[in-house]
This record gives structure tokens, C-alpha cells and sequence, in this order.
């Protein structure tokens, strides 16, 4: 089954907010001391973050033509929010007032909601939020169980290729950079189909040192899903608490209604005003 935009767009959003935290160089041998590293590296980075907002445009290829989402995400301690915005709707068979649908998901540090113009706000279980929120700790990617199985060039970097073992992992294989212990390819289990790859490129300096990917690709077996290019990193910029209070959040109609009845009708019922 297709997984719809949104989902490309938020599990894309968890892959580079997950490995963005890659520490610094290192030239361990095994997993038990390149994990090591890597675990010293991102808490001494951490500790120096007190809340980092990060800017994306996915790019999602579909038969009717390509759609664009741009993410924001914002994260301060245990709370964060996630503005999700689908652009260019017209471009995909909609009608053109369609305009762009935004979807906001915030966790107040207690609960998670999620925010959307005319359906107003609901609460969510945590488990459906997280796939937004991204994985911010280094110990939520970094696998406790895996094994060095060979050696791989990608993007011209030599890389440890890591099995990871962890049964309850959707994670099957990693490809890290031997010198910097950047991630630079991510295989998933095959879950009812093609496995799951992907790609990470472009990768830049941010302040504290970090290297991280601006560009990620997302691969069904070898179909191009998704495009996610990075904008913009902002770290201790000192973020406002309203943005995490659910309540805070103007949930207009934005047209909403008026752009309902612009969608082509396929149930051949007569609509009456």
C-alpha cells in the first residue's frame, strides 16, 4: 500500500532529525568502541543544546506531478512541535484554490496533539506523535546490538557496514563513515514489500561542530519516493513556550469550505446548498 505524502514527509522529517546529531571523527575498530564514540560525542553536544529549530522542503514525485512539503520543527527539552505544510495542491489534480494544508503536532511535554485548519485539535497517543517528533537523543539511533560486517564506498566515503541485530528494530543494515561516523546509507527490513533505503549527502557543519546531512533520499527498492533538502539548522535561539501550548494555536477555516466544493466530485451524488 502507498503511504500517503504526509507520511513520506514526517517519517523523512524522523530521519534527518534523527541522525543529526553524527559526532566527530573517529577510527575504532568494532561496534562496541564506534559506538562509544559516537555515544561521548552527541551527549557532549546535547548538553550544550537548550533547543534547536530545524527548516525542510520534501520534494514527493506522484504520477500527477511533484508535491512539496515544507516542515518546520521546533524542540526545546521533552517538548516539541511539528508544522507540516503541503504545498501546491493544485499541481497534484486538485483544484488550484486548494491551496496549501497545514498540519501541526505538538507535545506539550505531557501529551501530543495534532492541529489541522477546519478539523480543529485532537489529542494523540504517544506512540503517533513520536513519528513526527523525530529521534533528538543519540541513544534513540545509535543501535546497542549490531556487528561490523564489511566495508562499503558511498558517496567516495569509505564506510563500516553495520548489521544491526536488534529484532525489534525496523533498521536491517547502516553505512557510517569510517573517518567522521557520518551515517551515509540506512537500509529497512522488507515490512509487506520493497525495502526501505536511504541516502544522505551534502554534509555540513553546523555550530558545536556537528556534521549533518542537507540532503536525504528517500528509495522504495529503486523508486525515488522522496527529496528532503535542509534550509535551515538554528540551535539556542531561546523559543517562545506558546509555541508548545496547543491552545495557543488559531485554528481558522482558511476557505476551507469554499475549497471543499471546488474538488472534483466523484460520487455522483448531487450536491444541494
Amino acid at each position: 500500500m502507498r503511504k500517503s505524502p504526509l507520511f513520506h514527509a514526517a517519517a523523512l522529517l524522523t530521519l534527518v532529525v534523527c541522525f543529526l546529531l553524527a559526532p566527530a571523527a573517529g577510527s575504532a575498530q568494532t561496534w562496541a568502541d564506534v559506538s562509544k564514540k559516537m555515544l561521548d560525542e552527541c551527549a557532549k553536544f546535547n548538553e550544550g543544546v537548550q533547543d534547536m529549530t530545524l527548516t525542510t522542503e520534501a520534494t514527493i514525485p506522484s504520477s500527477e506531478g511533484s508535491m512539496k512539503t515544507r516542515s518546520v520543527l521546533y524542540r526545546q527539552g521533552e517538548r516539541f512541535r511539528a508544522e507540516i505544510t503541503m504545498e501546491g495542491m493544485g499541481d497534484v489534480g486538485l483544484p488550484a484554490g486548494i491551496g496549501d494544508l497545514k498540519t501541526i503536532v505538538i507535545n506539550d511535554g505531557t501529551n501530543v496533539w495534532i492541529i489541522v485548519a477546519m478539523m480543529g485539535k485532537s489529542q494523540v497517543p504517544a506512540d503517533e506523535g513520536a513519528k513526527y517528533r523525530g529521534q533528538w537523543t543519540c541513544s534513540d539511533y545509535i543501535p546497542a546490538d549490531a556487528e561490523i560486517i564489511g566495508s562499503e564506498t558511498i558517496g567516495g566515503r569509505d564506510c563500516y557496514v553495520l548489521a544491526v541485530l536488534d529484532e525489534s528494530s525496523d533498521i536491517a543494515k547502516l553505512w557510517i563513515d569510517q573517518k567522521s561516523f557520518a551515517l551515509m546509507k540506512m537500509e529497512g527490513k522488507p515490512s509487506g514489500g520493497e525495502a526501505m533505503t536511504v541516502l544522505f549527502s551534502d554534509y555540513r557543519k553546523i555550530p558545536g561542530g556537528v556534521e549533518i546531512p542537507y540532503k536525504t533520499e528517500m528509495y522504495s527498492g529503486t523508486d525515488l519516493i522522496t527529496t528532503v533538502v535542509l534550509e535551515s539548522v538554528e540551535i539556542n535561539t531561546g523559543l517562545a513556550d506558546d509555541l508548545f501550548d496547543p491552545d495557543k494555536v488559531d485554528v481558522g477555516a482558511s476557505g476551507m469550505m469554499e475549497m471543499m466544493k471546488q474538488a472534483p466530485d466523484t460520487t455522483g451524488i448531487e450536491q444541494v446548498d
